[in-house]
């Protein structure tokens, strides 16, 4: 067989085509990973409260007091989501989150301290279309760190979770609002002192 190389080169041409199409395949999926964020919630519960709307709940500041709320995370995508984190408030807010509960497979659940059907939150898959329930434990503090009548508003969580081997962070609002008014001087001890 006779060496011709108008033959090699066109073999390299294809094997060139080839790798490209490889790496535009990769770097779309890779694309895709990266701006993929189906999370969402839905169906929000709390204890009772003196206000409420269709947008809001608005807490009464209670000093060493708690507040538990509950919602779901929904996976709205096609593909299984790892939720591994939740954080809905902050150490240094008027509410501090004090634990989070689950419940697979729940519309609106209990929010009782002990119900047997709540777990402690750990790392869980949603696959999709699935959504789980959470219930968020808090307790009123840091009044001192406020001025009286400031407010804080409560509107999304963060989420922490894995798609396609990629870790991602969102921002997921919450399907009611959740207010709290920093009490009066004489109601926060810290402040008062």
């Amino acid at each position: 067989m006779a060496y011709d190389p108008a033959v090699r080169w066109r073999a390299r041409a294809w094997a060139l085509v080839a790798y490209l199409a490889v790496l535009a395949a990769v770097a779309g999926i890779v694309l895709f990973a990266l701006r993929y964020q189906p999370l969402s919630a839905a169906n929000f519960a709390s204890e009772s409260v003196a206000q409420s709307d269709s947008k809001m709940v608005r807490v009464g500041y209670e000093n060493g007091g708690a507040f538990s709320f509950g919602f779901l995370v929904v996976n709205d995508g096609p593909l299984p989501v790892k939720i591994q984190r939740i954080e809905v408030t902050g150490q240094s807010d008027l509410l501090v989150t004090v634990g989070l509960e689950t419940a697979a497979n729940r519309y609106a659940g209990s929010l009782g301290q002990g119900d047997p059907s709540l777990d402690k939150f750990l790392p869980f898959t949603l696959a999709g279309g699935d959504r789980r329930w959470i219930a968020v434990r808090t307790r009123f503090g840091n009044c001192g760190r406020f001025a009286a009548g400031a407010s804080e508003t409560y509107t999304r969580f963060k989420v922490t979770y894995s798609v396609l081997g990629f870790t991602k962070h969102a921002w997921v609002p919450l399907p009611k609002d959740i207010g709290v008014d920093s009490p009066p001087d004489y109601a926060c001890p810290t402040r008062a002192a």
